[in-house]
């Protein structure tokens, strides 16, 4: 009430204590909003009692105060409410996206790991980007994908090509027949989707025969690009079948080259395979770290909008270190040179390194 001190009598400033209690709503709470309205009408009372005569602005000035101060208390406590259910709602849907797309542990068997994941979609932990590993009778078992689209819109079908995978794994004995379970649970997938709406689409009818418009196209197909990797027990080598994804590269030795495997249709496509795709074998000497990723990675442009050149990155980085490269340091090189060469990613990322680890010598 200074400002009504200093100033003539015909100046009145308290209608300005409403707005401290509307202010006060986004800061405190529910009681703060109560005490910081009511400390205003006692102070607003108390400056006008040492006045001559108390006016009818100063008494309207009270009343829409008081009722101001009453209103905020219970948009307040809704907002802590809301605010409530939010987080609530963020842990549940934090732990249901963990599940799908587990911490990579440091080692797996005979196997170093590391990687990294980076949703396209801020607000979300996972996107269109998948990768798995599992211990399974027949090596340890990888799959590095992307589904068609990104953000969250995809999480149908990563959470089917994922479950599929982990089960299939541990009881089809070749990658072959590990993927075509893959391609039978995203065509069960596509055969039901009229059943299944998109999370984003809310529900839907069924389309119509006389509607052009309601027909399935080429863009409503389920498709991911993956490549399925077996690192087999008791042997320094790889297994790979690269269905329609991103070229694998191989860190060793002051290089990186590209891993030479047999494309094929996407996971999805099974049906429209003539025969049955063939995995490769590739020996891998002590040291050698084996990189698979995302079109993320590669199609990340700088300002001037060049690509990142994955390969030639990775072999400078490695050119200049004496030692092998191991996974997690080819990891946190690449997470941080991706950063600055394009400080905005606008596609998922996800980008695995595996090592083998050298069998230890007979005592």
């Amino acid at each position: 009430m200074f400002l009504d001190q200093v100033t003539p009598p015909y100046y009145f400033f308290g209608t300005l204590l409403t707005a401290s209690v509307v202010l006060a709503v986004l800061a405190y709470t529910p009681l703060g909003v109560a005490c910081t309205g009511t400390v205003g009408c006692l102070v607003l009372a108390l400056t006008e009692a040492f006045k001559d005569n108390v006016g009818p602005l100063t008494i309207t000035t009270l009343i829409v105060l008081a009722v101001i101060t009453v209103l905020s208390v219970a948009l307040c406590a809704l907002r802590f409410r809301i605010e409530k259910r939010f987080r609530r709602v963020q842990t549940v849907a934090e732990v249901v996206q963990l599940a799908l797309l587990r911490p990579l542990p440091a080692q797996v068997g005979p196997v170093r790991m590391a990687g990294f994941y980076r949703a396209a979609d801020d607000e979300a932990l996972i996107g269109g980007d998948l990768y798995s590993v599992r211990r399974t009778p027949f090596g340890i078992r990888v799959i590095v994908g992307d589904v068609r689209g990104k953000g969250i819109d995809t999480t149908q079908t990563l959470t089917t090509v994922l479950s599929t995978f982990r089960e299939a794994a541990l009881l089809q004995p070749t990658l072959p027949q590990l993927a075509d379970r893959i391609d039978t649970a995203l065509k069960l997938d596509r055969d039901n989707s009229d059943l299944y709406p998109s999370i984003s689409d809310g529900p839907r009818v069924p389309a119509s025969p006389n509607d052009p418009e309601d027909a399935v196209t080429p863009e409503d197909e389920l498709f991911v690009t993956a490549v399925l990797l077996e690192f087999p027990p008791h042997s320094h080598e790889v297994r790979v079948m690269d269905r329609g994804h991103q070229p694998l590269l191989l860190v060793g030795s002051g290089d990186a080259t590209v891993v030479e495997t047999e494309h094929s249709l996407p996971l999805g496509m099974g049906d429209l395979l003539a025969e049955q795709p063939r995995t490769t074998t590739h020996a891998m000497r002590p040291g050698d770290t084996l990189i698979a990723y995302s079109d993320g990675v590669t199609e990340a442009r700088d300002r001037a909008g060049a690509f990142y050149p994955l390969r030639a990155r990775l072999q400078a980085h490695c050119a200049g270190s004496p030692q092998p490269c191991f996974p997690d340091e080819v990891i946190d090189f690449l997470q941080r040179d991706l950063a600055r060469w394009a400080p905005a990613l606008t596609d998922d990322v996800v980008a695995i390194a595996l090592q083998p680890v050298p069998p230890a010598p007979d005592m």
